[in-house]
């Protein structure tokens, strides 16, 4: 019942939409279909909603059409909400924030955070709801229309009063909501406010229904019936009921029975059998009260049959709707695997694209380096080779060779030992290229004992022990 006082106000302003007819093409089938979501929540045909929702839903992610899946997934969102599913609700409402097209919607921002006001209310999140009622209040302040902007402010201003109705329970702040609605109302034309007319009136009277403010309600809903006349209005019933509660308030059974079959009336036209209920249980207590239990107990079996079909019919189109939201939700689920494995696939690919290209070029490095080092071992050979050749010739070239080709060795040994002649660097040049006595011998032309007489001196002036090695000794230079 208290999801109902929200639901009124959709209905009063919706009820009037036109569905159009279903085209081929995919946006336009998709807005029409949306249209028909629209109609369908106007009439209380929840279920009947769902399923289109659905339906454009799977169409717009199809053809990829922003403006159809936000709304698609608002629609969702709200039918939802009336089902009781309060967390799948807000997942689609969330979906429908994330869309692009609502991003720079003022329209659909407001719409989203007045049904998401609405679940946080049901939900028992007081001041969340009316955060969220005020959220949507300031996001009517960037709609740039000003039609579109005086009707959804006109929206929110309701749900505000609702809001400090219910939620703060502080009637003085609902009035106020209302009394501003009924200024920005008075300022529009009224063949687009009418409708608001009517629910705003009805409102206020209940309002002052509730507060024994007898006089001022009747004021109101008279207000609320005149132009229901004037604009021949197809949907009464909401106002003949409250009506008719005021009458029974002060006393007035036969007028207030007069009020709820007029409601009967105006149902068998429109069709809303949701409010069936209300109404058979209304009519049954005054039959009771006047003691005619026959007809009293004849509308409560009217009550008993309409509650079960109700609810039967209900029960139907939610399993149809619910099953085509399952197979959307599936097809969802299936499309995001089918994305991440194809990211997979794709991020596989590069990778193995990326490690072949390295491979490569760690190849092409691996190859050239060795081009360079057996490059650098043919010029070491020929190089060795040369000095081998001027040393065996005992040219005086090969000395001055030497130290171009071995730099660092002859750097560090004169480092430390500056004082050597260039005979005994000569002779320590042919030990690091590790010549054999004999060859040494026969570079220098001299004997072989002059040799080891030399080895001996160099050894004693280098300060170098008889059991270390003169080869390995001049090795640690390098």
């Amino acid at each position: 019942m208290r999801h109902f006082l929200f639901l009124c106000s959709l209905l009063l302003i919706a009820i009037d939409i036109k569905a159009s007819p279903i085209l081929d093409s995919g946006t336009e089938k998709a807005d029409s279909i949306l249209s028909m979501v629209s109609l369908e929540i106007s009439g209380v045909n929840i279920a009947k909603a769902l399923e289109l929702a659905t339906e454009a839903l799977s169409l717009s992610r199809d053809i990829g059409y922003s403006k159809g899946k936000a709304m698609s997934c608002f629609y969702i969102g709200q039918v939802l909400s009336y089902f009781g599913d309060y967390q799948k609700s807000l997942k689609y409402l969330a979906l429908s924030e994330q869309e692009r097209y609502s991003r720079d919607n003022a329209v659909i921002q407001s719409e989203i955070s007045r049904i998401k006001g609405q679940v946080y209310y049901m939900l028992n999140l007081k001041n969340a709801s009316l955060k969220e009622f005020m959220k949507a209040h300031e996001y009517t302040r960037r709609i740039k229309d000003k039609q579109k902007r005086d009707r959804f402010t006109g929206l929110a201003y309701e749900n505000l009063a609702i809001a400090y109705s219910l939620i703060r329970e502080i009637p003085d702040s609902a009035l106020y909501w209302m009394k501003k609605n009924e200024q920005l109302l008075s300022t529009m034309d009224d063949s687009l406010a009418f409708r608001n007319k009517i629910n705003l009136y009805t409102h206020i009277g209940e309002h002052y229904t509730k507060r024994s403010q007898f006089d001022s309600a009747t004021y109101y809903f008279e207000k609320a019936h005149s132009i229901i006349r004037q604009y021949n209005y197809l949907y009464s019933s909401w106002l003949f009921q409250r009506w008719g509660d005021l009458q029974l308030e002060t006393g007035n059974s036969d007028s207030a029975m007069v009020l709820y079959r007029n409601g009967l009336n105006n149902l068998m036209v429109t069709n809303i059998k949701n409010e069936l209920p209300g109404f058979y249980q209304r009519i049954a207590d005054i039959y009771s009260e006047q003691g005619e239990e026959d007809s009293a107990r004849w509308y409560l079996e009217k009550l008993q049959q309409v509650t079960t079909e109700l609810g039967e019919a209900r029960n139907e189109a939610s399993e149809e709707a619910f099953a085509m939201l399952l197979r959307e939700e599936r097809k969802m689920s299936q499309m995001k695997q089918q994305r991440i494995i194809s990211l997979v696939v794709i991020l596989f690919v590069i990778a193995s694209l990326i490690s072949g290209i390295i491979y490569r070029q760690l190849v092409i490095k691996r190859k050239k380096k060795e081009s360079e080092i057996l490059t650098l071992k043919q010029k070491l050979n020929d190089t060795f080779e040369e000095m081998i050749e001027l040393a065996r010739k005992n040219n005086t070239a090969f000395l001055p060779r030497f130290k171009e080709v071995y730099p660092e060795f002859t750097q560090n040994l004169l480092t430390q030992h500056p004082d050597l002649t260039n005979t005994e660097l000569r002779l320590s040049a042919l030990i690091f290229l590790n010549f054999a006595s004999k060859e040494i011998a026969d570079c220098m032309f001299i004997t072989h004992r002059s040799v080891q007489t030399s080895k001996s001196r160099l050894r004693k002036k280098l300060g170098i022990p008889n059991e270390t090695d003169l080869y390995q000794y001049f090795k640690s230079f390098t």
